[in-house]
């Protein structure tokens, strides 16, 4: 384990100083997609389920039509919770690139500081300069590339998922649905 952890963090240090903000995009990502994923498993629709038995409990008396509406309207809030985290996840997965970007110019900058002041006669300098540049360039596309596929599909799971209103047995009419 600390072979694998002295290797990333030595991958981390070759990458520049780019590439600690881009492995906190990448953590904050990856999170706002895993709840947004947790939301949309079937577990997850057991527990809006129960939230909805919970609210409709307290409107017994009104007619299926209210309860309906009701249902729309609770079910629509979950959604837009889950909308608001991947709407997060993809600007960060926007960033990613960019800050790759960012260690790209920051890298090939580096390189050319490298080539005034020691002229070209080192090619150690110049090759750390292109290695940071292509370390927090390829970081960038890494973070991104998955993290936009699974955004674009948790979207369009979302955009289908539809939540059936639910009747609910009323305990003061005898457990019978109105």
């Amino acid at each position: 384990m600390t072979g694998l952890l002295r290797t990333v963090l030595d991958f981390v240090d070759a990458g520049g100083a780019t590439m600690p903000p881009l492995l906190l995009c990448c953590l904050a990502m990856w999170y706002c997609i895993l709840r947004a994923w947790f939301d949309l498993l079937p577990a997850s629709a057991g527990a809006l389920q129960a939230e909805m038995d919970r609210t409709f409990a307290c409107l017994c008396g009104r007619s299926g039509a209210e309860d309906a509406d009701l249902a729309h309207v609770l079910a629509e809030a979950v959604r837009s919770r889950t909308r608001r985290r991947l709407s997060l996840a993809a600007v960060l997965a926007g960033a990613a690139p960019l800050l790759g970007l960012l260690g790209t110019v920051t890298g090939m900058i580096d390189t050319f500081d490298g080539v005034a002041r020691f002229g070209m006669m080192s090619p150690k300098v110049i090759s750390s300069g292109i290695s940071q540049a292509m370390i927090s360039t390829q970081t960038g596309l890494v973070v991104a590339v998955p993290g936009l596929i699974a955004v674009y599909f948790l979207r369009r799971r979302v955009h289908r998922q539809r939540l059936v209103p639910v009747r609910l047995a009323c305990p003061a009419d005898g457990g019978n649905a109105p």
